[in-house]
């Protein structure tokens, strides 16, 4: 597990993306993540990962305590899964928030793919600004959720 945390000058900050359109996991229609609207969360996993399988719970913990201060958003790397599988996945761990899919791993790409579970802090300009790469304990994670949130801008 490592994180980073990114300080961007404000005059050499230039936005990623402000906002980011995938096909949702139940239905396939486009969602389209509006990273000015809220803090936002992205959470890259696949369903056979053994380190997803053991954050999947504490993820599902720490949306419901900070759903109503930032979207959390999963991205699962759909062309390294099978359907069928993220969606037991998703019904095994009651994950509520909304499952996306990376059909083809250019977003998982654009953000350097370091491995997974990945959780990607994003500003409302679409910058990643704090990331977490790989399992850790739920206190470490919402350390990271509490500080964003008191941080974003």
């Amino acid at each position: 597990m490592w994180w980073r945390t990114f300080k961007l000058p404000a005059k050499s900050r230039e936005s990623a993306a402000a906002q980011l359109t995938l096909n949702r996991l139940q239905d396939l229609e486009p969602v389209t993540v509006d990273f000015a609207e809220k803090p936002t969360v992205l959470l890259f996993f696949t369903s056979w990962c053994p380190y997803c399988q053991e954050d999947a719970p504490k993820m599902v913990t720490l949306h419901e305590k900070y759903k109503d201060q930032l979207n959390l958003y999963g991205i699962n790397l759909a062309h390294r899964d099978e359907e069928s599988e993220v969606k037991q996945y998703v019904q095994s761990f009651q994950i509520e928030y909304p499952i996306l899919l990376d059909e083809d791993g250019e977003v998982y790409a654009q953000y350097a793919g370091n491995g997974f579970p990945s959780l990607y802090f994003f500003d409302s300009e679409g910058n990643v600004i704090q990331e977490l790469v790989g399992a850790t304990d739920i206190d470490t994670i919402e350390q990271l959720f509490v500080s964003f949130l008191e941080g974003y801008h």
